[in-house]
């Protein structure tokens, strides 16, 4: 092969497992081979509509073939993949779409009736693609895409270097950031999975994270980097992919710890055989002494680890392996093998062990930038260094322990939460003063939205009013939880919200 990028790894391996089953979705199993040849005719379709290396492509999918085939096929003729997150509303893949400068969008028949009435917005989309049998007026058809187009291998020349993905995350400023991943990160970020997992190609993995997350993307490439096999579906039901571990006899899954909480509901687990289980990983968001332990009950075979990464590292940073899963409670474990890790001080000097900092780190699995945003890429890339935001200590053995997922951020069922974006949002009604959102502690989601919200004098609104108009505005997930209404916020002399004072009134308010 003259060139290797992520394309040519499912080149390499459909030649090798031409017959051997890569992906179970529902009831469709589908083979190296046959994924391969599907992805060659949909890279040939899409170079056919004018997109070429370097165009950038949203992609609007749950879990399915489809996802699958588009980022392959996107991969092979150096496009790059714009995952879009499905709970997203109208108004906010549109801006992603447009900040991303998309050229084509590829979606989900499910997905029609929210990208249609978007369509008129998208200045720079030229073509629309579906998977629905009867796509609607403008769209062109996935499934016709692919008949229609030679199985053959697109040799189109695609380098380590160049960009293969665009992963928006909502930032602290209240606006999406896309971060920018290129072939030679994800290949590293593989490399690192391969190594402290050990994974092979007697693996089956039960993979039920979204698609369009970094975790998910960097596993289905080591999945086909290793010749292993995964199995997903569209929605995650705990009752189903317990049946599934039995009857697939699932080896490994990776997941977050909401997912695994729901699976360990003894009503659902009783009686289900777990026993081909070797290997659970968990991460995230951070999973609680006791959610730990109780992983035993539920794979009493398997051995244990616990991930921490972001987007911005592809996104694999530490992880703590089974031999000291139980020994190190409350760690992350330790750099993966092509990443470095640091704890420093606010000047970027390192911290001695068991001192609090900010977690930095470097490696050849770290993003490339922000896109269109230099003054944050600066701000987070310093002398080759990533600057997390996350504060952590490191022990006299070398094992990380995270303080405080970044100052504000909030995560709720392993979802990123800015409360800058709410707060953005809740601003805008015309009965609201001021606002600030935090996250308090919740037994089943870790953490879920809690509002304090300053009404304007002489105004009234009830708190299923503030949560139905965030609902408008935001993703489902992203909505309060909880609405507090407050004669004024607490401020300090910069005019800052003290959003600590605020979770110290949360907690003797509890």
């Amino acid at each position: 092969m003259d060139t290797m990028n992520l394309g040519a790894i499912l080149t390499l391996q459909a030649s090798k497992y031409k017959d051997k089953v890569l992906m179970v979705c529902d009831d469709q199993r589908i083979t190296y081979g046959e994924l391969n040849a599907r992805v060659n005719s949909l890279a040939s379709g899409l170079l056919s509509l004018g997109i070429n290396k370097g165009d950038r492509v949203a992609t609007l999918f749950h879990n399915s073939p489809e996802a699958v085939e588009t980022f392959f096929a996107l991969l092979k003729i150096g496009a790059v993949c714009v995952p879009l997150n499905y709970r997203l509303t109208g108004e906010e893949l549109t801006y992603i779409i447009e900040h991303s400068d998309a050229k084509a969008l590829i979606s989900g028949r499910e997905f029609t009736g929210v990208i249609i009435p978007i369509s008129r917005n998208l200045k720079r989309v030229t073509a629309w693609i579906t998977d629905d049998p009867e796509p609607g007026s403008g769209m062109l058809s996935l499934s016709e895409l692919i008949r229609r187009h030679p199985a053959e291998e697109p040799k189109r020349p695609v380098a380590m270097e160049d960009e293969s993905v665009i992963l928006y995350t909502s930032g602290t400023t209240g606006t999406p950031k896309g971060i920018v991943l290129t072939h030679r990160t994800q290949f590293f970020n593989t490399i690192n999975y391969v190594s402290a997992y050990m994974m092979n190609d007697r693996d089956i993995e039960l993979a039920l994270t979204p698609v369009f997350h970094s975790s998910t993307l960097g596993r289905i490439i080591t999945y086909v980097f290793t010749g292993a096999t995964f199995i997903t579906s569209k929605k995650f039901d705990p009752a189903w992919a317990l049946r599934t571990i039995e009857k697939e006899k699932v080896t490994s899954i990776t997941q977050a710890p909401t997912m695994y909480q729901a699976m360990m509901n003894p009503l659902k687990a009783d009686g289900f055989d777990t026993a081909s289980v070797r290997r659970v990983v968990t991460g995230a968001a951070p999973m609680s002494v006791t959610g730990k332990k109780s992983l035993q009950g539920l794979f009493p075979h398997a051995g244990f680890f616990d991930l921490y990464g972001l987007t911005e590292a592809s996104p694999g940073v530490t992880i703590l392996k089974p031999d000291a899963f139980f020994q190190k409670i409350g760690s992350v474990g330790k750099p993966m093998a092509f990443v470095e890790v640091k704890v420093v001080d606010e000047g970027g000097a390192e911290v001695p062990a068991g001192e609090v900092g900010e977690i930095i780190c470097r490696g050849p699995n770290v993003m490339k930038g922000y896109h269109k945003d230099p003054g944050a890429t600066s701000e987070a890339l310093r002398d080759g260094w990533l600057y997390t935001g996350d504060m952590g200590r490191m022990d006299q053995d070398g094992f990380l322990y995270l303080v405080d997922r970044k100052k504000d951020l909030i995560i709720s069922g392993g979802e990123n939460i800015y409360p800058a974006e709410i707060e953005r949002v809740l601003l805008e009604h015309s009965r609201i003063l001021d606002a600030a959102v935090i996250g308090v502690p919740d037994s089943y989601w870790g953490e879920r939205v809690k509002a304090f919200v300053v009404l304007k004098p002489g105004e009234a609104l009830s708190q299923e009013e503030v949560i139905r108009f965030c609902g408008e505005h935001l993703a489902s997930y992203k909505k309060p939880k909880e609405v507090v209404f407050l004669d004024k916020l607490p401020r300090n002399a910069a005019n800052k919200v003290m959003k600590e004072e605020l979770k110290r009134q949360d907690k003797r308010a509890g």
